[in-house]
């Protein structure tokens, strides 16, 4: 176990979420555990680190043969310190489920972190979605944290912010991420292809269980609004998050050959992209200043990923 992640000052109580971190590889287990039982030295001069667990192992779904060590295991999410940074002092709804995702996951959000400020960006958005405790809503706050932290690498935090907001106005519509270079204003929005199985009124042309229909209602609905709204010059790119790339990119290359309607019309360009591995992005121009923007997202794949 690194410096960096320790297990907490008090003994684990029955139900609480924690991430095995063994010197042995053997003990080692991905996904979050759950505490079931606890076991401790009898001796009355016994201390936290006396203590033993049985864990249930989400991800695999059964009680783990082993009795771990207190000083084996870390709070999840809480034991990864930017995670707790952005999480604050107080417990908040949906974390538990936070805690439950795969270890090598929550260390790559935690390096990811590094690249928020959690006292300056509007982070607020992102804990909004961990309460509403979805897997998919938590999928998009790792996917936009992956983005930015790529983004403010390549280029520095000062031309990388959050929350670009279209105008004063209070009904605003404000983009995920904003991108100022010598040279381009990008304004990105992130988004997650879905698998509605049924769209009411026929929304979507048919499209039933593909992948795209989200896109779909993210071009029109803020896209749309966003093109009246900001200068010619400004590149507006919608940013594709996937979790299963074949499939997923297979059903989005299908979705644009059918040609529904003209894409330009709403985004510049758009780049696609596979979250919590290696770099891959992906970028497709719709218009001559999304294809301007070509080296800035090819310039991402670059960036040595932080595991």
């Amino acid at each position: 176990m690194t410096s960096e992640f320790a297990p907490s000052d008090e003994p684990y109580d029955i139900g609480d979420i924690v991430h095995i971190h063994a010197p042995e590889p053997e003990y080692e287990h991905r996904f979050g555990c759950e505490v079931v039982e606890v076991h401790r030295d009898s001796e009355p001069t016994a201390t936290v680190e006396d203590y033993s667990y049985t864990l249930y192992a989400y991800g695999i779904e059964r009680v783990l043969d082993s009795k771990y060590p207190h000083e084996h295991l870390i709070p999840s999410p809480r034991g990864y310190p930017n995670i707790n940074d952005l999480l604050g002092e107080s417990p908040i709804n949906g974390e538990d489920l936070f805690g439950k995702f795969r270890r090598p996951d929550l260390q790559l959000i935690n390096k990811y972190l590094t690249a928020v400020d959690v006292e300056s960006d509007p982070t607020l958005d992102w804990l909004n979605e961990i309460r509403k405790g979805d897997v998919d809503r938590i999928n998009s706050v790792f996917a936009e944290v992956y983005l930015l932290y790529h983004l403010r690498e390549k280029y520095g935090a000062e031309q990388v912010s959050m929350n670009a907001t279209l105008s004063d106005g209070g009904d605003s519509k404000d983009f995920d991420l904003r991108l100022t270079t010598d040279d381009q204003d990008i304004w990105i929005e992130v988004t997650k292809p879905d698998y509605a199985a049924e769209l009411e009124g026929g929304f979507g042309w048919g499209m039933g269980t593909r992948t795209t229909n989200s896109i779909d209602r993210k071009l029109k609905n803020k896209f749309g609004p966003a093109r009246d709204a900001v200068d010619d010059d400004v590149v507006l790119v919608l940013a594709v998050y996937q979790e299963e790339q074949i499939t997923q990119s297979f059903e989005i290359g299908r979705w644009l050959d059918e040609e529904y309607y003209d894409i330009s019309d709403f985004s510049d360009g758009w780049v696609t992209f596979t979250y919590l591995g290696e770099p891959d992005f992906e970028y497709h121009a719709f218009t001559e200043n999304g294809a301007c923007c070509n080296s800035v997202f090819a310039a991402l794949t670059e960036i040595e990923e932080p595991r």
